[in-house]
């Protein structure tokens, strides 16, 4: 009986910590800017990283093939669970080190249960796991041009966040409802991206993307991820959305599901150089 209780304070105790505010004075809060396209006289690519909760971890396995074939993408564009690897790999993690950090981080870094509030994991832990990684560097100071979409939750409308605290901005993507506590920003509750795009390849497009790529992980797979000019479909186990156990298997898959994707990806980049080169030169011959 005394151990029952005594068990029940400390958890009392560690979800009054769990709900202490946390701010960030040096970062301002996620926000909407209206979007400039990159542009190139060279093809342009975006990869965008769809939401599907841990499965997520099948978005390193894409990084890695892309990588390994010479591929980095300018634009980079996340959606619930893909917004965290997105985040990471805008900042200027490579492969490598984001599958030390995917088969090093254990569930607790990301997901801080509590015993109050309308949800059983309030998300400031993946908030502060992202915001550190980063060193708490805003979405415009990263290295790659990147956005995270959020959904409002009263209206259902999609928002596209390309500046400010990028850890609020992931933890506003992920949340989950009835998982994850919903995030106020600015007065504004937000949810889970994937509830109005799961594979968010418009907004790659208005970034001045010309090659997409599109990783969905979703269970059922998404109509979303059509839009791309390449998608990547990994064949992820089936594993729940706070179940970390199938890291290697996921990771495999999107390495699988990469290498089967990368003639189509060579293709669609050549397509866009020739097409450029044809520009070029009229664009010459109308000067003369």
């Amino acid at each position: 009986m005394f151990r029952s209780a005594f068990l029940f304070l400390i958890a009392l105790l560690l979800a009054g910590c769990a709900t202490a505010p946390h701010e960030y004075p040096e970062l301002a809060p996620p926000r909407a800017v209206e979007i400039t396209p990159i542009r190139s006289e060279h093809p342009v690519v975006a990869l965008v990283l769809g939401a599907g909760g841990s499965r997520g971890f099948a978005h390193v396995g894409v990084i890695k093939v892309l990588e390994a074939e010479g591929i980095r993408p300018q634009v980079v564009v996340g959606s619930s669970s893909g917004s965290v690897v997105a985040a990471l790999y805008a900042g200027g993690y490579d492969a490598a080190a984001l599958e030390d950090m995917a088969l090093k981080v254990e569930d607790r870094e990301l997901i801080d249960f509590t015993l109050f509030g309308p949800a059983p994991v309030q998300g400031e832990a993946l908030q502060d796991y992202v915001n550190k990684a980063l060193g708490n560097r805003s979405i415009e100071a990263l290295e790659r041009s990147f956005a995270v979409i959020a959904t409002e939750r009263a209206t259902r409308r999609m928002t596209i966040f390309n500046r400010g605290n990028t850890g609020l901005a992931v933890r506003a993507s992920s949340s989950i409802p009835n998982v994850f506590w919903p995030v106020v920003i600015e007065g504004t509750e937000y949810v889970d991206g994937g509830l109005t795009s799961r594979v968010p390849v418009p907004v790659a497009r208005r970034m001045g993307a010309n090659v997409v790529i599109g990783v969905d992980i979703s269970w059922r797979g998404s109509h979303d991820v059509d839009a791309a000019d390449v998608a990547i479909r990994p064949a992820t186990p089936r594993t729940r959305a706070l179940d970390f156990s199938g890291k290697l298997e996921s990771i495999a898959a999107g390495e699988a599901a990469a290498r089967a994707a990368m003639p189509a990806i060579r293709e669609r980049i050549a397509q866009v150089t020739q097409e450029q080169r044809r520009q070029r030169v009229a664009a010459a011959a109308q000067s003369r």
